[in-house]
């Protein structure tokens, strides 16, 4: 009987060891599937999304916007002899005079005391198919180092029209720039800009008494109208 209580109790002890094993294993057996599909899934992601893997980058740059281009400056010089000449348009100079007085039935400019009325008379081709302004607020002039301001005028002197307009397309036309100035005056600098935003171009001239002439006579057929129609 004893004999028989003690083999009972080794299979009870042999029972409690199988269970404890059948426990170890299946705790270790139901965390590694855990641990393979967390790798699955990051291996999915890396297909899915490139970003995640680093190919992207490298295989598919992306693209860099382009910078607005500037135009390149360009100062052009114009003198009596030769004027401004390019793709787009054309300027030259076409008379420099003095006048004390213009006088016409209508109308009389006439010059402060110890001043004259200098006009400058221009021609200008605009080879674009677009109707071009000649802007006032891009022109700026020294006279002997000082900054002056054009003068208005009633009259047209040698009947040209004043050269702040429109200019049609593929057109000539001519016109007049004046400024009241002293009579001693030596040299005149004129800049106009109104080129620069748009094709880098600036004009410079310098003129002195010597570059006084006549100018050319004005005929509508030579230069044609404006596209306001004056």
């Amino acid at each position: 009987m004893k004999k028989t209580k003690q083999i009972v109790a080794l299979l009870l002890a042999a029972a409690m060891l199988l269970t404890g094993c059948g426990k170890t294993e299946t705790s270790s057996g139901g965390n590694t599937p855990a641990i393979s599909g967390s790798s699955e899934n990051i291996g999915n992601n890396e297909e899915n999304n490139p970003e995640l893997s680093g190919n992207g980058s490298d295989d598919e740059p992306e693209d860099t916007p382009q910078a607005s281009e500037t135009p390149e400056p360009t100062a052009g010089v114009i003198t009596p002899e030769q004027g401004y000449n390019d793709a787009e348009r054309e300027v030259s100079i076409v008379g420099l005079k003095e006048y004390k007085k213009i006088k016409t039935d209508k109308y009389t400019d006439a010059a402060s005391k110890g001043k004259k009325f200098l006009v400058l008379f221009l021609k200008i081709r605009n080879r674009t198919n677009e109707k071009v302004y000649f802007n006032v607020n891009y022109l700026t002039a020294e006279i002997d180092g000082k900054e002056i301001e054009n003068t208005v005028l009633f009259n047209e002197p040698e009947g040209y029209p004043t050269v702040f307009s429109n200019i049609a397309p593929d057109s000539y036309y001519g016109g007049f720039i004046v400024w009241e100035i002293p009579k001693d005056w030596k040299k005149i600098k004129i800049t106009y800009a109104g080129w620069r935003d748009s094709h880098g171009l600036t004009l410079n001239s310098t003129l002195t008494k010597k570059d006084l002439k006549e100018p050319e006579k004005y005929s509508i057929y030579t230069y044609g109208q404006n596209s306001s129609g004056i």
